[in-house]
């Protein structure tokens, strides 16, 4: 069950993120900073059990990143990311954002779900600011996605209109 992270769920949610924080596939997040933005968290718990957890991080205008994707390795293979993924994605289209974007290893799961890559340097410098913390900063090997928010609105609202043989 995907929900919203709650207080209580910041030990389990920065025990999954120092899994793949230790080789550079996501950044550390600290107990703190975990807290001070739990709101931005969701988590996926089986078994009353925290085993996926993601976040929307907005700041940077119309630009909102999906970031510290993970899975407990053992339940990887069973669509949790997938579905973290489209829960972020509900949350973002009720935001006035324009796109979302990730950096990511997962290339192709993020490719299924409709990201395109870009280059880089297309996103804002503030973005940048996270890359101190992160193990591969002098070379980074991760691949920017982004997916149009608008374009995404427009589709669904063309189709909600009422057909000809509605009217």
């Amino acid at each position: 069950m995907i929900r919203k992270a709650k207080y209580n769920d910041t030990a389990s949610i920065q025990n999954l993120i120092c899994i793949f924080s230790e080789t550079g596939k996501v950044l550390f997040r600290s107990f703190d900073e975990i807290r001070e933005n739990i709101s931005s968290f969701w988590v996926y718990e089986k078994n009353d059990q925290v085993v996926g957890v993601c976040s929307l991080k907005r700041g940077w205008g119309r630009l909102v990143e999906l970031r510290s994707l993970g899975v407990d390795p053992r339940y990887s293979g069973q669509g949790i990311g997938t579905k973290m993924i489209e829960a972020s994605l509900k949350e973002a289209m009720s935001t006035d954002c324009d796109e979302l974007f990730v950096l990511t290893y997962a290339v192709s799961m993020f490719k299924r779900l409709g990201f395109s890559t870009i280059d880089k340097a297309k996103l804002p410098h503030k973005v940048w600011n996270d890359c101190n913390a992160c193990l591969h900063q002098e070379n980074c090997d991760e691949t920017a996605m982004v997916l149009s928010l608008a374009s995404l609105r427009q589709k669904k609202a063309i189709q909600t209109l009422p057909t000809a043989a509605a009217i």
